[in-house]
């Protein structure tokens, strides 16, 4: 079954040199409830930014249902939904 959502080898390193993520793996397949837990500083806000959109990685992949978030960031963008 494909993943709904596919991060691979994810990072981000920000201007001040704090490294958020580090070679991030995850997959999330369709149907699937995921909670993701972790003490602050840990990524977790960050990675799910990128995912939506509103931070660039600094390096890997990140596909939701099989659309890029780089290269087709609208199709992408058009899957998923953020609360708050």
């Amino acid at each position: 079954m494909q993943s709904i959502i596919s991060i691979q080898g994810l990072t981000k390193t920000y201007a001040s040199g704090f490294q958020a993520l580090r070679s991030t793996n995850l997959d999330i397949r369709r149907g699937e409830i995921f909670g993701l837990l972790g003490p602050n500083g840990a990524g977790k806000t960050t990675l799910i930014n990128i995912v939506c959109g509103i931070v660039n990685p600094s390096g890997g992949q990140v596909a939701i249902d099989g659309h890029d978030i780089q290269r087709n960031a609208r199709e992408a963008r058009k899957l998923v939904g953020l609360g708050p």
